[in-house]
């Protein structure tokens, strides 16, 4: 068996990558794995909506200020009669049906007016904001969902505290003291495509992590991230089979693309057994300057079509009441169309939560269209206090600690 250089960066590495820095987190990870187990408990998944969603369009005013919303959109606005009516005067986007039924059910929040102080429209300095907790935007580099998992402590030794379904670690699940999977949706590391001798790889790199030892050099720490590489494959492998070998219906997901697929990996992991307490996954298609009819169309719809079918999913399995889905996007469009029949970059958006312990209904005050700073919604609920009530009411930690600061929960959960 003959193994490059490359080789062993892409199998030595199978499917799941960690994020963490060198030094204070080196482990063995069975033993971590072993020694420090954590319960389940309450799961938060985060659904990132890459690009700005539009919030006007996403949840539309349909009361006294209907009649604002029309002019200031003539081509994009949607039709009053396309609505789908909530109650308390808004409605939804007609792509958001399958959550309008969860929402009659109560087990969705619609939260308004979302955003931050001197909002920043730029995508990346905004997603930094977002994903850190921070809208000061300071040198600090780690996210609120890593400082949680820094705080809560039972994943200190194990990297399944948090695993995001994708290709790289999002800021927001980064640590000081935790180190958090990266992983696809396929749950396997399918060496066997890659590499004729794929087994044989598999087994010299086994052989070759579990033989180091603890230590502050590069040679160890590569061991042991190896280590935990293959460790955490095989609990996710070992949940997927569990959840498949489960008798009984299965959800739907009707649109085979890459967030249904990731969607349902998570909920083979939940339901499978893995102790996660986050996971976070990204879609896009938000940044709709041109064309937005259609592309928000498309995009919301595969939002509403595949977290209706996940939240199904675990339904089914037993798991709705455990599991609590977050949607964000980095910041809202203008409240003007653009010459474009699109929109540019703006301020505050909207929030979903969805989840069979959600307290459902609508949350925040709507943004007055009579009352702009220069042509943008003014925020009225800071993404913070959603953040607070998700760590203070259902992950079980002090939102003060995560967050520096206070802010008022909702009371969504």
């Amino acid at each position: 068996m003959s193994i490059t250089r490359r080789g062993f960066i892409v199998n030595g590495l199978g499917f799941v990558s960690l994020g963490m820095t060198m030094p204070s987190v080196l482990f063995k990870a069975s033993q971590a794995l072993a020694d420090a187990p954590a319960p389940r408990g309450k799961t938060l998944v985060v659904l990132e909506m890459a690009g700005g969603n539009d919030g006007l369009n996403t949840v539309i005013p349909t009361g006294a200020e209907f009649a604002l919303y029309q002019k200031a959109r003539p081509n994009i606005g949607i039709p009053k009669d396309q609505i789908v009516d909530i109650g308390n005067g808004l409605g939804l986007h007609p792509s958001l049906t399958p959550l309008a039924e969860l929402f009659k059910k109560g087990k969705v929040a619609v939260i308004t007016g979302v955003g931050y102080p001197n909002p920043n429209r730029s995508h990346f300095v905004s997603m930094d904001i977002w994903q850190m907790g921070n809208p000061k935007n300071g040198t600090s580099r780690d996210g609120w969902l890593g400082r949680y998992l820094d705080a809560d402590g039972h994943f200190k030794g194990n990297p399944l505290g948090g695993i995001t379904l994708g290709s790289e670690l999002p800021l927001a699940l980064r640590g000081q003291n935790v180190c958090s999977c990266v992983v696809d949706s396929n749950g396997s590391a399918d060496l066997a495509a890659r590499a004729p001798d794929a087994a044989a790889q598999i087994a010299s790199f086994r052989q070759m992590y579990q033989s180091g030892t603890m230590a502050a050099g590069a040679t160890d720490f590569i061991r042991n991230v190896g280590g935990e590489v293959y460790t955490s494959t095989d609990a996710i492998k070992a949940a997927f089979k569990k959840y498949d070998s489960v008798a009984g219906q299965k959800a739907n997901y009707p649109v085979r693309n890459g967030l249904a697929n990731n969607l349902q990996a998570i909920s083979r992991m939940i339901c499978g057994g893995l102790p996660t307490k986050v996971y976070y996954t990204i879609t896009g298609g938000f940044d709709t300057h041109a064309n937005q009819l259609r592309g928000q169309n498309y995009a919301l719809s595969q939002v509403a079509d595949n977290v209706a079918a996940f939240y199904r999913d675990l339904e089914l399995q037993g798991c709705a009441n455990d599991v609590t889905v977050m949607t964000f996007s980095e910041f809202g469009r203008r409240v003007h169309e653009n010459a474009s029949q699109g929109t540019d970059h703006g301020t505050a958006s909207v929030m979903f939560v969805v989840g069979g312990a959600v307290k459902g209904g609508s949350f925040g005050s709507y943004p007055s269209l009579t009352d702009l700073d220069a042509g943008d919604l003014k925020f009225t609920t800071d993404f913070r206090s959603v953040y607070a009530t998700m760590l203070d009411n259902w992950l079980g930690i002090s939102s003060q600690k995560v967050l520096n600061g206070n802010f008022a929960p909702l009371k969504f959960v």
